[in-house]
């Protein structure tokens, strides 16, 4: 196993092109084709997890806070990050962020912290963005379908939801002429030529075409490749922000509050708001740093908001607006990605020792 393929499995789940402007998901250093046998996921990549990734032998250690969020100018290795990043190339560890875009990705920690919570009917809670999407098609000779079907998939086309490999093929019979100065793969220079051929389709996001054509043009066998490529106006994928669900019976504040603490295992909240007279089954969760668009909340008709790093004005406008808010803390909306990531690994990789470092919330209560 080596690093691209670890990294190849989590940018299926949750494509980089999902983040903020502002992140910096991704690799934050190493080498892809690095062996990999044992893996540390945590959430922030602090001198303890740093510690642990040595003390385990780990060759790769999955974030989801990056360790270089800003550009750096300088590297001090006897300090900071400096430091940490000296003693990781000393063991070889490559660290690689899961971030914004694995917060934004369908089955990402938004949906996993809605489903940690019981919700029920979870839909998006804003929308984020949409897929561009093309539509591929190519001619391919019958013996050669296959070779270039796995070829466009493993490029990164194909993909409908959840469904990966999805394409189309049906038979018809192909034209041409060869002539003086080629070198036809089938039939002879100057001679008019029919062969059966297969017409394949699939779609491909934007970000993946160029490198899809390129994996379809290296092994197809034609000099002269016959293909198209069309834009893909509607129906197209939505990433959400957040996500919103029903709770299976209605709360009072105080009922919520015990709720949030015992699936979060969280001992202390922040509230804001009044209890809603007519109870709390309408739900909202946005893991991290609320964002503060309460109108998508408003259009949700969303009775309790459940998040962290809530800022004073924001809470005075969720007050005003009617929706209950829990601040269950950063680190507790966050800490279960460490298990969700984990999880993922240990399905697809058999073979790779999976470290889970949970840390600790940076905040003591007094």
């Amino acid at each position: 196993m080596k690093v691209k393929d670890i990294i190849r499995l989590l940018e299926q789940k949750a494509p980089v092109r999902l983040q903020e402007d502002y992140d910096n998901s991704g690799l934050q250093w190493g080498n892809p084709e690095n062996l990999v046998q044992r893996i540390l996921v945590c959430l922030d990549f602090t001198d303890d997890a740093l510690q642990n990734a040595v003390k385990n032998q780990v060759q790769l250690v999955i974030s989801h806070h990056p360790v270089l969020f800003r550009p750096v100018k300088s590297i001090n290795t006897g300090a900071g990050k400096g430091a940490v990043l000296a003693e990781c190339i000393k063991n070889n560890i490559n660290v690689y962020s899961l971030h914004t875009n694995y917060d934004i990705a369908d089955n990402g920690l938004n949906e996993y912290l809605a489903e940690t919570l019981g919700l029920q009917n979870i839909s998006g809670l804003k929308i984020h963005s949409r897929d561009e999407l093309y539509k591929l098609v190519v001619f391919v000779p019958e013996d050669s379908l296959i070779k270039v079907q796995k070829a466009v998939f493993s490029a990164g086309a194909g993909w409908i939801g959840n469904y990966s490999d999805c394409g189309f093929s049906v038979m018809g019979n192909g034209t041409f002429r060869p002539m003086e100065g080629t070198n036809p793969y089938i039939g002879q220079t100057g001679i008019f030529e029919t062969v059966k051929e297969y017409r394949l389709e699939t779609v491909v996001p934007r970000d993946k075409l160029k490198d899809v054509v390129k994996s379809m043009l290296e092994v197809h066998p034609y000099e002269e490749v016959a293909y198209d490529i069309y834009r893909v106006e509607e129906p197209a994928h939505e990433y959400s922000l957040g996500r919103a669900g029903n709770l299976k019976e209605k709360l009072c504040a105080d009922e919520f509050i015990s709720f949030v603490k015992k699936k979060l295992n969280v001992p202390n909240v922040r509230t804001a708001g009044k209890d809603p007279c007519a109870g709390i089954q309408k739900v909202a969760v946005f893991c991290g740093s609320f964002d503060g668009d309460i109108k998508a909340l408003k259009e949700k008709r969303i009775d309790a908001l459940i998040t962290g790093d809530l800022k004073y004005h924001t809470a005075l406008e969720l007050e005003e607006a009617g929706i209950f808010t829990v601040d269950a803390g950063h680190y507790h909306t966050e800490k279960l990605f460490v298990k969700a990531i984990s999880d993922m690994l240990k399905k697809r990789f058999n073979d790779v020792i999976i470290v889970e470092h949970y840390g600790k919330d940076i905040f003591e209560y007094r």
